[in-house]
């Protein structure tokens, strides 16, 4: 049965679209929905030239009719970096919503209004910490946001800025096809193994 999955922060510049990207290349049977006017992941699957994952780029309006028609087993959602009655309703129509958040003090101050609307949607979530610096010691980060007891569950697989990403973009790879023993393609792999088993 297929699955599907919302990722979505009220805020732009998280590196949703390149979580998404990544994220169904290695789920391998997979529909990327590029929701986003700026219809990056749309440019990353011309770059691509093949339809695995199948990318298409669709307004939030139309997203749940495309969604109905897909025949993959796992589809991703990336939507924009808005929260209006349109994008709470792509999430209900998901199995499963994953919020991206980077940890800086203007994300942190924003994050309440994406979990409010993510609320809304009534369906299960989890937060994952994305764009780290390399050197942040992502667990003491991960260990703060389950302190301040947000509602949600923290992802305990945070993923790093890394050289790696903006190179398997402009390639229209992910990160595990142009190197599959680097850092940046543990973490997706890692991160990918614990969204499974959440949705």
């Amino acid at each position: 049965m297929s699955k599907t999955i919302a990722i979505v922060s009220r805020k732009g510049g998280v590196g949703k679209s390149t979580l998404c990207a990544n994220l169904a290349v290695v789920a391998r049977d997979a529909t990327i929905l590029d929701c986003d006017d700026q219809a990056s992941l749309a440019d990353w699957g011309d770059r691509r030239g093949n339809n695995s994952p199948l990318v298409i780029a669709v307004p939030p309006k139309r997203a749940i009719s495309t969604l109905e028609k897909a025949t993959t087993d796992w589809n991703f959602i990336d939507t924009p970096g808005t929260l209006d009655a349109g994008i709470i309703e792509v999430m209900q129509a998901s199995d499963f919503v994953l919020v991206v958040l980077r940890y800086g003090q203007f994300d942190l101050d924003s994050v309440s209004t994406t979990l409010s609307a993510v609320r809304l949607s009534q369906k299960p979530a989890a937060i994952v910490l994305n764009l780290l610096h390399p050197n942040t010691k992502s667990q003491d980060l991960i260990t703060n946001l389950e302190d301040a007891q947000l509602g949600y569950p923290i992802s305990p697989h945070a993923v790093c800025s890394r050289a790696d990403f903006q190179q398997a973009a402009a390639q229209g790879r992910g990160v595990t096809e142009l190197e599959q023993s680097s850092k940046a393609s543990y973490e997706i792999r890692a991160l990918w193994h614990w969204l499974q088993q959440q949705v």
